[in-house]
């Protein structure tokens, strides 16, 4: 493995990349595209969240039916349904 200051030694001597004059433009219009990401942010959550409000509650209107009622389990029960017994017999 080469020494570390050979190499940065070697790095310095190469001659700089045309391209490194023009990386300003490309930084800064980064930035400014980021930037008007992150105003635009906060209205985009707030749509966001109004939609799914409006959404839930549609399709909690919308579901119908009757509520399930829950059923006491105990692992112990002779008719657990998902006892591994039941899970793996063919029903057909």
């Amino acid at each position: 493995m080469p020494d570390i200051d050979q190499a940065l030694y070697r790095l310095g001597a190469l001659p700089v990349p045309s391209g490194l004059a023009e990386i300003d433009d490309a930084v800064f219009a980064g930035l400014a595209r980021s930037r008007r990401e992150a105003a635009a942010s906060p209205r985009l959550m707030g749509f966001a969240l109004a939609l799914a409000l409006v959404v839930g509650f549609a399709g909690g209107g919308l579901s119908g039916g009757e509520p399930a009622i829950a059923q006491p389990m105990s692992p112990f029960a002779p008719d657990n349904p998902l006892a591994p017994s039941t899970l793996l017999d063919v029903h057909p």
